[in-house]
């Protein structure tokens, strides 16, 4: 849009028609023209009105769209149709777009803007491994707003304050060496210790009374989580308050995206942000970071990477927010989905259970009645198909429905996309699975992950149920029965795993996922062996709609039952577990 004061004027006008226009308003005698309703200049005004708003209807409405770029979709409501969709089902409006259509790739025009959608699961992982497309954009956009950072402290970090470099690729040194070896056994085994000591505590004749499931796994994992991560006698966490406060802020930080008043607008999240950064800007201030040998290396070596940019305690608190946030909320609802419904499945809880006792005891069959003294759970050997093949499946599953993450990006240059070749996963209707599409620059790009896991051409006719199998490789022994079939499960276990996108990709997948998936792994398995979970009810579990991007929570008040009662395994009340890495 052209400045009033450009050669163009306002909307395209002329600019020496708009100073005639405004002279002659300036020296109209308001008497007259409320006196003669047809007067010229009654009139002159009616028309200036009404091609004001023509041009900025069709203003608005201009679009430029190269037949090269993905299918459009048009919006139901001309101008700010997708726009209201978004607003009115947030996420959950890609799911409908992608029923509506089949696209592989489409765009969405948005006023005068446009937005890429990439559904098929080839295009996204090409999108993904892209070096054309760029997420740190949103880190500008969003970071400030969501967690109270300032600008300056975003730019300084980005390398746009013309003195320091972009910190990324350290960061991403950071990742690969705080998350991997050593280090992430020192921080898996830190947090499994927190779960033992509180399953280990579980009073032996009354049980544990779990009013709300999702709860009790909520604070078990914060408080695990966050103690390995912070330091057992320093961490922020270790105040109840702050752990609810966090979840409120979890909850509730949709409005802050908006970026202005949020105190007002935003006000529970901001309050729930203000108490976690206080006792985080404690920890800073208190130089634990750096004095603590408790603290975990993810933490130092952020926290020394960070203060080397010269960021002060308070802006290190409200940046270092997400920590323990992004630790946690997923393999959150990824845990008590699968306990969920491991436990509310008899048949499937008992055959569980054997494949977990093989993989910790060494041998096979059922567990024995009575088991007393140490039971030791390695993390590694649960994690082997080979040993947990369905405890694998069923954690994959339960990540698929729950993941409804959407992965963004912004393309740099003007490219053309063509799908991965590493993917066998092709879906679309109009048979366009090997076609290049141009993006151009400055072109937001949205990977939404419901639409792909959800979709019955890839996953079958029961994609929006949870089969604990499913994940499970089809076994070569099978190939002599029926060489077809194998032959055809094998096709399809390669489509689903091509499809199976709740980490992200290329350079950015995420870097926490081996750490949750063991973290995860053992703690069900801990479960499994060694307790039960009375009351849990399956027509009370229900799975609630992630609108901002999440995995899935239960919707309220169907999380399982309100008079649980996690007990004791009948003859194992004496074990004393505790977890291993590897044996």
């Amino acid at each position: 849009m052209a400045d009033a004061s450009g050669e163009q004027g306002l909307f395209g006008l002329g600019k020496e028609f708009v100073q005639n226009v405004t002279i002659a308003l300036r020296g109209l005698n308001a008497p007259i023209w409320l006196q003669s309703p047809t007067s010229p200049v009654q009139l002159g005004i009616a028309c200036l009105l009404g091609l004001l708003t023509w041009r900025l209807f069709t203003f608005l409405t201009s679009f430029d769209h190269d037949p090269n770029e993905p299918p459009l979709i048009k919006p139901k409501i001309p101008v700010v149709g997708h726009f209201w969709g978004l607003l009115r089902s947030q996420v959950n409006y890609f799911s409908e777009l992608y029923s509506r259509t089949k696209l592989p790739i489409a765009t969405l025009p948005i006023a005068n803007k446009k937005l890429y959608v990439i559904f098929e699961p080839a295009y996204q992982q090409a999108a993904l491994k892209s070096n054309q497309m760029d997420a740190q954009s949103f880190m500008v956009d969003f970071v400030p707003r969501i967690f109270g950072v300032k600008k300056g402290t975003v730019d300084k970090l980005l390398g746009k304050d013309g003195v320091h470099p972009n910190i990324m690729s350290d960061m991403e040194g950071v990742f690969n060496t705080s998350l991997s070896g050593n280090n992430l056994q020192q921080l898996l085994l830190t947090t499994l210790k927190e779960v033992a000591n509180t399953l280990n505590a579980i009073d032996k004749e009354d049980g544990l009374k779990v009013p709300n499931l999702f709860i009790f796994f909520q604070n078990l994992l914060t408080r695990s989580t966050s103690t390995a991560l912070w330091g057992k006698d320093t961490n922020p966490y270790n105040d109840q308050e702050v752990i609810d406060a966090q979840w409120d802020f979890e909850g509730n930080l949709g409005p802050l995206v908006i970026g202005f008043f949020p105190s007002i607008i935003a006000r529970r999240a901001y309050l729930a942000r203000s108490k976690i950064q206080s006792a985080l800007s404690r920890f800073y201030m208190a130089k634990h970071d750096q004095d603590d040998p408790d603290v975990s290396s993810f933490v130092r070596l952020r926290s020394k990477l960070l203060r080397g940019y010269d960021i002060p305690p308070d802006e290190l608190a409200k940046n270092e927010t997400a920590i323990t946030l992004v630790a946690t909320t997923n393999a959150l609802s990824t845990l008590f989905w699968c306990v969920a419904e491991i436990f509310s499945d008899s048949e499937l809880l008992s055959d569980v259970k054997n494949e977990v006792f093989t993989a910790v005891f060494g041998r096979t069959g059922s567990p024995p009645q009575q088991v007393s003294g140490k039971v030791k759970i390695t993390a590694k050997s649960l994690l082997s198909e080979e040993n947990c093949p369905l405890l694998n499946s069923c954690y994959r599953e339960s990540i698929r429905l729950a993941s409804q993450i959407v992965t963004a990006r912004r393309v740099l240059t003007d490219m053309t996309l063509f799908p991965s070749s590493s993917s066998s996963s092709s879906t679309s209707k109009d048979n366009n699975s090997k076609k290049g599409y141009l993006l151009k620059a400055d072109t937001n790009v949205m990977m939404p992950a419901k639409p792909v896991h959800r979709d019955p051409s890839i996953w079958g006719p029961d994609a929006d149920t949870f089969n604990p199998k499913r994940f499970i490789t089809p076994s070569s022994k099978d190939r002599d029965k029926d060489p077809d079939k194998y032959n055809e499960d094998v096709t399809r276990h390669r489509r689903m795993k091509a499809s199976f996108v709740p980490f992200g990709g290329g350079k950015h997948l995420c870097p926490g996922r081996h750490y949750a998936f063991l973290e995860n792994l053992s703690i069900i398995a801990a479960l499994v062996l060694g307790f039960d979970i009375a009351g849990l009810d399956r027509e009370r579990l229900k799975m609630g709609e992630s609108k901002r991007g999440e995995t899935a929570k239960p919707i309220a008040g169907f999380e399982g039952g309100h008079n649980l009662v996690l007990r004791r395994r009948g003859g194992w009340e004496d074990v004393q577990l505790e977890f291993g890495y590897d044996s």
